[in-house]
């Protein structure tokens, strides 16, 4: 039973894709990146070189985060289709300045539980956020709108990473930079109180109420949707299994040229690449299956192939930062047309916990590859990027597979009404 009250009534479509609403929530998006990424920024370095902590401690609190978290994104999920879900993603945002308030203790079990609990409210909000961003768009604008959303999002992670960069050069403690990401933080809720949640646009082409030629994804019946659904989920979850912390990387540079600040640097790539990726590819033509498999889940096994084998030549800054930024383009593909596939393929009413089961499949892949990520990376720092690359592959692979058997199916159904309109 849906009780989404206040989210029904009319309201005229807008001209544009760029509403009032899609902006609110898209600044949201960037002020709360602009706070917490500061925290995912410095976090390793409190970790290891301010706490003196082993590479797999950090590793495991980050699976900590990622594991609970699948399950938070699982419950936002359900919450948002169940209760208001403006009222669902503010409760969420509200909890993320938790990993901000870590900077005030000195314990790294302190610290390690409000940075998780702080994770688990950014994904326990994010489901319902992506599901409001869909019913106040029109589905031609998807994919456009995501991807301004990203653009956005990572752009707040990038000015987050800048000021990380000049506080750590004037000296100030990990802890103190923690705290300053809580006012950010703050400013985002604000944006996301404001936002005046009335869909226009909740159908999707699953109820059959949309054109086909508006969407960039061909209608079928909701059998197939269901059945790609699950290979998406399948892939995400694969490749969540590559897609690592970004601390990593900042270790591995931090450590190769003695310098904390040229690390959080390469995080400042990273976002800046996935920033304008999301945006251009979301403006673009491409169809977003193929998009997400090729210059999403390949790209970022490409990219982490290139920081692997930068680490092993002892290559210098460049080809990391290459690879930081193919990783940064690969992250834009996928945060533009996963949820754009989603939302194409799951039912209206169902959309919040659609979004939710991706971003826990998501999660579940991101706590295992945290782990391992966290063992191999104290053992040997190659094989644990060669360990990211095969698993991006494999994802890409089963997405791949996908489109074949859709492009089949699609083939078949011509067929068929072919052969049926020639007999008599």
């Amino acid at each position: 039973m849906n009780r989404l009250a206040g989210n029904a009534h009319p309201v005229a479509e807008p001209s544009g894709w760029l509403n009032k609403n899609v902006l609110l929530l898209s600044l949201s998006a960037f002020f709360a990146d602009g706070g917490y990424q500061a925290v995912t920024a410095v976090f390793p370095l409190l970790i290891i070189f301010g706490m003196k902590e082993p590479p797999y401690v950090y590793g495991l609190l980050l699976a900590l985060a990622f594991g609970g978290g699948s399950l938070f994104a699982f419950l936002g999920g359900m919450a948002g289709d169940r209760y208001n879900r403006k009222t669902v993603a503010l409760a969420g945002n509200l909890l993320i300045p938790l990993m901000s308030i870590a900077g005030f203790f000195s314990n790294v079990w302190i610290v390690g539980i409000l940075f998780t609990l702080g994770w688990w409210a950014r994904f326990f909000r994010t489901p319902a956020r992506r599901a409001m961003l869909v019913e106040v768009s029109k589905p031609e604008h998807r994919a456009k709108v995501f991807g301004f959303l990203h653009a956005l999002d990572v752009g707040g992670g990038l000015v987050a990473v800048i000021y990380a960069i000049i506080l750590i050069l004037y000296h100030v403690s990990y802890h103190d930079i923690l705290l300053v990401s809580i006012f950010p933080i703050l400013i985002s809720s604000v944006c996301l109180a404001f936002v005046h949640y009335v869909p226009f646009a909740a159908a999707t082409p699953s109820t059959g109420t949309v054109p086909a030629s508006k969407v960039q994804f061909p209608q079928y019946p909701p059998r197939i949707n269901r059945r790609v659904f699950r290979f998406v989920l399948l892939a995400a979850t694969l490749f969540g299994f590559s897609y690592y912390a970004l601390g990593f990387p900042i270790l591995s540079v931090a450590e190769t040229q003695a310098s904390a600040a040229l690390g959080v640097l390469t995080f400042g790539i990273y976002l800046g690449f996935s920033s304008i990726a999301g945006y251009v590819l979301g403006s673009s033509a491409l169809r977003p299956i193929r998009a997400l498999w090729t210059t999403g889940y390949a790209l970022a096994g490409v990219g982490s192939l290139i920081i692997g084998v930068s680490y092993l030549v002892d290559s210098g800054l460049l080809l990391f930062y290459v690879g930081a930024a193919a990783l940064g383009i690969a992250t834009g593909a996928v945060e533009t047309f996963e949820p754009v596939l989603t939302s194409y393929l799951v039912r209206s009413g169902d959309l919040s916990g659609g979004m939710g089961l991706l971003s826990m499949s998501r999660a579940l892949g991101l706590f295992v590859s945290n782990v391992i990520m966290g063992v191999i990376f104290t053992a040997d720092q190659l094989d644990s990027y060669l360990y990211a690359c095969i698993t991006a592959i494999l994802g890409a692979g089963i997405l791949a597979l996908t489109e074949r058997w859709l492009h089949r199916q699609k083939t078949l159904s011509s067929d068929f009404r072919s052969k049926a309109s020639s007999e008599p």
